[in-house]
């Protein structure tokens, strides 16, 4: 159960990690939401759920994201915190 628990806030942070990156990158670019819908094909209120951490994102949809953005997905999940 110990591990169970443990891979879950590694989910997590994960997502916070990545729902972060979407979110820099985005405004970064000058682009709400809508426009992130638009480019990427993914749904307004999914994005929505995926910048704010809430989203368990695939693979699949993490790299429409990315190509939207114009950047690697690797980047994306980066943690610019611990970097600092």
């Amino acid at each position: 159960m110990h591990e169970t628990s443990e891979l879950m806030k590694s989910a997590t942070k994960s997502r916070k990690i990545f729902a972060s990156q979407v979110k820099k990158h985005r405004q970064a670019k000058g682009w709400r939401l809508e426009d992130l819908h638009q480019a990427s094909g993914l749904s307004y209120n999914y994005l929505s759920t995926v910048e704010n951490g809430r989203a368990n994102i695939s693979l699949d949809n993490a790299d429409a994201i990315a190509k939207a953005l114009g950047v690697p997905l690797a980047v994306l999940l980066i943690d610019q915190q611990s970097e600092e």
